[in-house]
């Protein structure tokens, strides 16, 4: 993003996440890269996007010079639900995550964390509407996360809406820090 700091917003209203980490703001050629892979599976979108996303993970621990932060220990991608798993044949969180676990040599988990039930697209709502979308949706169904430090990935966060309620999950299952990684802030 251009600037850094905390917007008056969250000054406002604390988010759930402890930090999130954006690499860019979605617009063009970004937004067209995401949608090639996301709604067409395009096979070279998908492979720039992950790099994009192993470039954001060494910025945002690595410090991009400016001092390294402890990394994750563990990389959860934000869970699609079967029934759009299924339609979409493949979970674009997931292969961004991959990439990241792997860039930041922490631990990948991507079953633990579940969709338990199917929601609407979010693009077409408003925070408020997108809140509620959301709500109850996700279930932490693995071990206990007492004490650790996790990193969700995803490839936009528009309200943050869905890596809220994640974050609400993961923290009633122990996690200590939970922060978000995606690509694009809308």
């Amino acid at each position: 993003m251009p600037t850094a700091g905390v917007c008056p917003a969250c000054v406002r209203q604390p988010p759930a996440l402890d930090a999130l980490h954006a690499g860019w703001a979605y617009a063009w050629p970004l937004d067209q890269l995401i949608l090639a892979y996301k709604h067409g599976g395009n096979v070279r979108a998908e492979r720039a996007l992950a790099a994009l996303a192993g470039h954001v993970a060494r910025v945002a621990f690595d410090g991009g010079g400016q001092g390294r932060r402890s990394s994750p220990d563990m990389v959860l991608p934000v869970p699609l639900h079967g029934r759009r798993l299924r339609e979409r044949g493949f979970n674009q969180s997931d292969v961004l995550a991959r990439r990241v676990a792997a860039e930041l040599g922490a631990a990948l988990e991507t079953r633990a964390l579940r969709r338990i039930r199917a929601t609407a697209s979010q693009q077409a709502l408003g925070r408020k509407a997108r809140r509620s979308n959301v709500k109850g949706a996700f279930a932490w169904r693995g071990d206990d996360l007492a004490g650790r430090n996790v990193l969700l990935v995803d490839d936009v966060a528009t309200t943050g809406a869905t890596l809220s309620a994640l974050a609400g999950v993961l923290r009633r299952a122990g996690a200590e820090r939970v922060e978000g990684l995606v690509l694009a802030r809308a």
